[in-house]
C-alpha cells in the first residue's frame, strides 16, 4: 500500500509540473478576410498585395485568393502556414488584428496582413 501511495504522489507531482506547450498556447486567428500590404507612413500610402491575402475559416484553415485551401498553426503570437499555396510563410501577431510576416531568421519583412472584421455602421440619433 505504501508503494502505491508513493507512486500516486510521484505521478501527481509530475502532472503538476507540466508546462505549457513549447512555443506557446495553441490558438486560432479571427475568422474573416486578411488584406496584405506593404505599409505606408504619413507621406506614402500602403500598397495592397491582393495575391498574398487570404480568408481564415474554421479549423485553423484558410482560403487563398485562387480558392485553394490550406492550414495554419498559431502558437501564442506566432503563426505558421503549414499547408496550401502559402505553406512556409510565418508571421508574428501585432495585437489580434495585424500579422507581420517574418523572414527565415525571424526578422520582420516589410509586409503586414490586416484582419478585415465586421464593420459596425450604427449611428446615434
Amino acid at each position: 500500500m505504501k508503494r502505491i501511495v508513493i507512486l500516486a504522489v510521484g505521478l501527481l507531482g509530475f502532472a503538476g509540473s507540466a508546462q505549457a506547450v513549447p512555443g506557446g498556447r495553441l490558438m486560432v486567428l479571427p475568422k474573416g478576410g486578411w488584406t496584405c500590404e506593404i505599409p505606408g507612413d504619413a507621406a506614402v500610402i500602403p500598397v495592397e498585395k491582393p495575391d498574398l491575402g487570404f480568408e481564415t475559416i474554421a479549423d485553423s484553415s484558410y482560403v487563398a485568393p485562387d480558392g485553394t485551401r490550406g492550414t495554419y498553426l498559431r502558437l501564442a503570437d506566432r503563426v505558421t502556414i503549414t499547408s496550401g499555396i502559402f505553406a512556409g510563410r510565418r508571421f508574428q501577431m501585432d495585437g489580434e488584428e495585424i500579422l507581420r510576416e517574418l523572414a527565415p531568421d525571424d526578422s520582420q519583412l516589410n509586409l503586414r496582413c490586416v484582419h478585415a472584421g465586421p464593420v459596425s455602421l450604427s449611428t446615434s440619433g
